[in-house]
């Protein structure tokens, strides 16, 4: 038999469980926001190719949230506020709207919106904020809000949704509510839509733990140091979540079978986070199948060879045998992170350049595991990503005589995959291998204490509660387990609403204490992260800069001057955990010579890097070693330093925009880029200016 590379997709849709139940108020808006722009955009490309499979993964806290929105259940904060006709809003909610109605993509959401555009410029020029905006433009601003986070398939089948694109700007009040009724029509259609494909066996459906904790952590704290032994767990007298692991898969279970009238045979264990207790207890409640990250398997096999990645394994277990698959990391990053620089054709050739790589290097059939977000990318990519799927499936539809997708389903039927026993499996996450994302910083312990003193309380006095009492703090606590809270604590990731994360995280401990009718400690309500003051992620250069290049910030007067871009604020719902450049500053001095510092507290921890710099379309490579060098690149000269951090000088750099992008590489692995899509412009046209002196 010939062989064969058979391509497995899962897309994973996720949303944290975003109601507090007591106050029956839905915080935030992203469940309604991606079901009208993703949740039913990303399988309706796929219907279009009917050869093309994929596997999409559908976490319950999600599609209860939807049901929610459906029943007129949701009681969305947000979306309540859009429908009060302006003047009737108080202060506190004209702030609360202001932190949300520019939380779209600039590139691909508010710029193709002409007087979306035109908006956001002038919210900037006036500091953030919507306290100089007439009502008409304040209607304006939340129709096309709504507007931009219309996906394709509402873009191109609705009249409504048409006809407002059509007519850009000049929106009423009545027209804003019309939006909002189509819109919350339409997400009626997104969970049918999804059985319809899954009966047609295009498609299948996967799921994950209810509220989508990491139930590694939960089963057993101590996987943690497994995964990573130098971690710092919580000083905290662990608490027991044994009982909740196990009701949050048996619930996952339960609610599946309701939606779509059978059994799941296959998980996605939140953040692909696995242990042997994690799987064995999915094998307990009838789990067929379950997905990791390659990192694990590389662990488990002590073997990083690429190629040990490209088959389906098997872990037997006390509870029965479960299949296991690694996603390929480098394929999956290439469509979550890098393609959406691309043009819709050079990144879907590239993507079947590298599998044909795989399966001219392969002796025998292969399965090739590509597993990522499905709702998040697509913002950065041009046309909410249509172009680019419509090419993939277009060019994987061609090439079906040795690249075949397939379901993880079916995977076990394929005669020419073989299935290979694991002895073990390693504990670890998707991210690095092990659970740093969501234990061991200082704001994630404090998070773990606070859920240890309740649990411990709770388990205490829990023998003297009603059962409808019990069973309401019950559901506060797996709430309160979800992953997506502690990935918010701590540098990891960023996003200008983690102050809202962190009251809600706290918000569902402080609902069990009020459930039990017991006074609340005040460490609940003692914030754990503090809402920052809208910081600018880029601050343009104020003056000439004159640095010492030494790969340190020498003095306070050095960068004073500078142009400031905070890094860390480009990472959201994207991980940056490998990522050691924090902040990046630029400069230019009276003889018009280029300087770039980038720093942060992970660069002194390395020895040896590689740092490429992209200036305006130029490549320059640097091998980075302790100390100073000068160099010359194609008649280019600069210097660099690396120190505490890396400074590079670019002599004789007379344009007024530069544009700017590194990678930085370790062992030849990237460990970050910057710009994650497309490139910085480093912007010394004002400064310029600032200086013209008569």
């Amino acid at each position: 038999m010939s062989k064969k590379l058979y391509l497995s997709f899962l897309w994973h849709m996720h949303q944290p469980y975003y109601k507090d139940d007591i106050t029956n108020k839905t915080l935030m808006p992203w469940v309604f926001l991606h079901a009208t722009k993703d949740y039913y955009d990303i399988p309706w490309y796929l219907e279009k190719f009917p050869n093309i499979k994929a596997t999409f993964n559908l976490v319950p806290s999600l599609m209860a949230q939807l049901e929610e929105y459906i029943n007129g259940n949701a009681n969305d904060k947000f979306l309540e506020l859009l429908r009060k006709e302006i003047g009737a809003l108080k202060q506190d909610e004209l702030l609360f709207l202001e932190e949300y109605l520019f939380l779209a993509n600039e590139q691909h959401m508010v710029k193709p919106l002409p007087r979306y555009h035109e908006l956001l410029l002038k919210f900037k020029a006036e500091s953030n904020s919507l306290s100089g905006f007439l009502y008409e433009e304040i209607i304006e601003l939340q129709t096309l809000f709504l507007l931009s986070w219309c996906g394709n398939y509402l873009r191109q089948n609705n009249e409504l949704v048409k006809n407002l694109l059509n007519q850009q700007r000049g929106y009423s009040q009545q027209q804003k509510l019309e939006l909002l009724d189509t819109l919350f029509a339409f997400l009626k259609e997104v969970l049918p839509y999804y059985k319809s494909l899954n009966d047609s066996g295009q498609i299948a459906i996967s799921t994950t733990p209810f509220y989508h904790p990491i139930l590694p952590l939960l089963l057993d704290r101590q996987s943690a140091v497994d995964a990573k032994p130098d971690v710092v767990l919580p000083s905290s007298t662990p608490a027991d979540y044994k009982d909740f692991a196990n009701i949050q898969v048996q619930n996952a279970v339960e609610y599946y079978e309701r939606q779509f009238e059978e059994k799941p045979n296959g998980f996605w264990p939140s953040e692909g986070s696995v242990s042997p207790k994690t799987i064995s207890l999915l094998a307990k409640h009838g789990v067929k199948w379950a997905c990791s990250d390659e990192e694990i398997i590389f662990k488990s096999l002590k073997d990083s060879r690429k190629e040990l990645i490209y088959k389906p394994y098997s872990l037997e277990t006390s509870n029965g045998k479960v299949n296991l698959f690694f996603r390929d990391k480098y394929l999956s990053d290439l469509i979550g992170f890098e393609y959406s620089k691309k043009s819709a054709r050079e990144a879907a050739h590239d993507f079947i350049s590298h599998l044909k790589n795989i399966y001219y290097n392969a002796s025998e059939s292969v399965v090739v595991p590509v597993i990522l977000d499905g709702e998040n990318a697509w913002e950065f990519y041009a046309n909410n990503a249509q172009d680019f799927f419509e090419e993939l499936y277009k060019l994987l539809s061609y090439e079906e005589s040795w690249c075949k997708t397939v379901l993880f389903d079916e995977v076990p039927n394929i005669k020419d995959l073989k299935e290979h026993t694991l002895e073990s499996l390693a504990s670890g996450s998707w991210i690095n291998g092990n659970f740093d994302i969501w234990i061991g910083s200082r704001d994630k312990n404090k998070a773990w204490k606070l859920l240890d003193m309740t649990k411990n309380f709770f388990d205490e006095i829990k023998e003297s509660l009603d059962k409808h009492t019990l069973e309401k703090a019950k559901k506060e606590f797996l709430i309160a387990l979800g992953s997506d809270w502690f990935w918010w604590y701590g540098d990891d990731h960023y996003t200008e609403l983690n102050h809202h994360f962190d009251e809600q995280f706290r918000t569902h401990l402080k609902n069990v204490y009020e459930i039990m009718g017991e006074q609340v400690p005040p460490e609940i309500f003692t914030s754990i992260v503090k809402k920052e003051k809208k910081k600018q992620q880029h601050i343009l250069p104020s003056d000439f800069i004159f640095p010492v290049v030494d790969g340190n910030n020498s003095n306070y007067f050095e960068w004073l001057n500078s142009g400031e871009i905070d890094i860390k604020k480009e990472f959201s719902t994207m991980d940056s955990s490998a990522s050691i450049v924090e902040y990046l500053y630029y400069g230019k001095d009276k003889d018009c010579n280029l300087y770039i510092f980038l720093r942060g507290d992970k660069i002194k921890l390395k020895n040896i890097l590689e740092l490429r710099v992209s200036i305006n379309d130029l490549i320059f490579i640097f091998d980075l070693k302790r100390g100073k060098e000068s160099v010359n690149q194609n008649g280019t000269y600069f210097d660099i330093a690396y120190d505490e951090g890396i400074e590079l000088k670019l002599y004789d750099c007379k344009l007024e925009k530069v544009k700017f992008s590194f990678e930085i590489y370790e062992d030849n692995n990237k460990i970050q880029r910057y710009p994650l899509y497309d490139e910085t412009i480093l912007d010394f046209e004002n400064l310029f200016l600032n200086n013209w002196y008569i």
